[in-house]
């Protein structure tokens, strides 16, 4: 029996902050790079790879209220090529995660200093 899998999984963390923008038929969509690094021998440095993350609608405007760069997330989602024409008339292409899924995996960083009210009965 014929199975196809399309599944991306990815520990890291942001490069940059999100990007939140609209499509003329008003769909929003958040851009950002996670960085993921990957183990080699003992002796050497890890080397890092940049992955390109698109969000779109209620996931996308998440992202954009709640990733900063240098947050510690997880993601999940399809592989995704696209290709097009520069405008220097030479083809380009880029390899992309849809995400699907987007877990927090750190506090936010202003979430470190946040005071008590005592007035708050628990």
């Amino acid at each position: 029996m014929p199975f196809d899998l399309n599944r991306v999984e990815l520990i890291g963390r942001l490069g940059r902050d999100p990007e939140l923008r609209y499509t003329p038929d008003g769909k929003s969509v958040t851009n950002f790079r996670l960085a993921t690094n990957r183990r080699g021998r003992p002796e050497t440095k890890p080397e890092t790879d940049w992955h390109t993350i698109v969000c779109w609608d209620k996931l996308a405007e998440f992202a954009a209220e709640y990733l900063t760069k240098g947050r510690l997330i997880f993601i999940a989602g399809r592989l995704v090529y696209r290709s097009w024409q520069g405008r220097d008339g030479r083809p380009r292409s880029a390899a992309e995660v849809v995400a699907r899924e987007l877990i927090l995996l750190d506090r936010r960083p202003d979430d470190a200093a946040t005071e008590v009210d005592d007035d708050v009965p628990f």
